[in-house]
């Protein structure tokens, strides 16, 4: 058997292999960085994580398990990002916030962090070019659907690009809130995505019913509901729904037709992966 010294040694060389793997890494990125760049192609690109990820977990060995792979490679990433361009991300509230952590759990601790006071605020940093992505909570395990988030998807042009759940084991259940992360663009479709759609419809007796049925009859699956009134029209109620795919097989089953045809307006909130239990 080796001895303590020996073992230490064979480890010492291991992470000299490793940094200059590492750093070949890194140079690599920063050419990818140019080419997205000179592109106008979104920094962040959560299909490319998502196929990351999972490959390298298929391809484990172990014993390394799946959630300390993606908590190396999460930091890996991180770093490739803060090379490829500096990169803002805006998050609700102050350093130390519940979102903020929820946002390093993401984008790792290369990357810079502007703090802001509203979710609204948040939104206009990323309109504005003051910030790649945002992340505002989206759903309260208690109180359901946040309010003033739903207020402001309906009326920002932002895309939401990935979903962000809340970290669990075996010995805590999930206990934090779901999130979202928007940006400028909208993704390209990863095979299993789902969309978040904004209906707007009259706020009378069957209005809903008849808005939900072309899912029904389209067999599309819905995961989450929620629904806000209108704050320029008493007469309308703007309705949730998070469905299975992405907008582009939404428009090719004829659902987005056929919901045309049943609501007064229909608004696609953004395509994005299924997130990763």
């Amino acid at each position: 058997m080796s001895d303590l010294g020996e073992l230490r040694q064979r480890i010492d060389a291991l992470d000299t292999e490793l940094l200059r793997l590492l750093n070949e890494r890194a140079n690599l990125a920063k050419e990818i960085g140019v080419i997205k760049n000179r592109a106008s192609l979104p920094i962040y690109s959560p299909d490319r994580e998502m196929k990351l990820l999972r490959s390298l977990i298929e391809r484990s060995n172990g014993p390394l398990r799946p959630e300390s792979i993606r908590a190396i490679y999460r930091e890996i990433m991180s770093a490739s990002l803060a090379l490829e361009n500096d990169i803002v991300i805006a998050c609700l509230g102050p350093s130390g916030s519940s979102t903020h952590q929820t946002a390093l759990s993401k984008f790792g601790s290369s990357v810079r962090y502007t703090p802001t006071n509203s979710i609204a605020e948040v939104l206009d940093r990323v309109s504005a070019n003051e910030a790649d992505c945002g992340v505002i909570p989206l759903e309260d395990p208690v109180h359901g659907f946040i309010n003033s988030t739903l207020d402001e998807l309906t009326n920002t042009d932002l895309s939401i690009c990935a979903e962000i759940l809340p970290e669990t084991d075996k010995q805590t259940p999930a206990t934090g809130m779901r999130h979202i992360i928007l940006g400028r663009q909208i993704n390209a479709p990863t095979g299993h995505d789902q969309t978040l759609v904004m209906l707007r419809i009259e706020d009378k007796p069957g209005a809903l019913v008849s808005a939900l049925e072309p899912f029904r009859q389209l067999q599309v699956n819905l995961a989450h509901f929620a629904s806000r009134p209108s704050q320029k029209n008493k007469a309308d109620t703007f309705f949730f729904v998070q469905t299975d795919g992405h907008v582009r097989d939404l428009e090719t089953n004829g659902l987005l037709d056929a919901l045309m045809q049943s609501c007064r307006s229909v608004k696609i909130l953004g395509s994005y992966p299924k997130p990763q239990p």
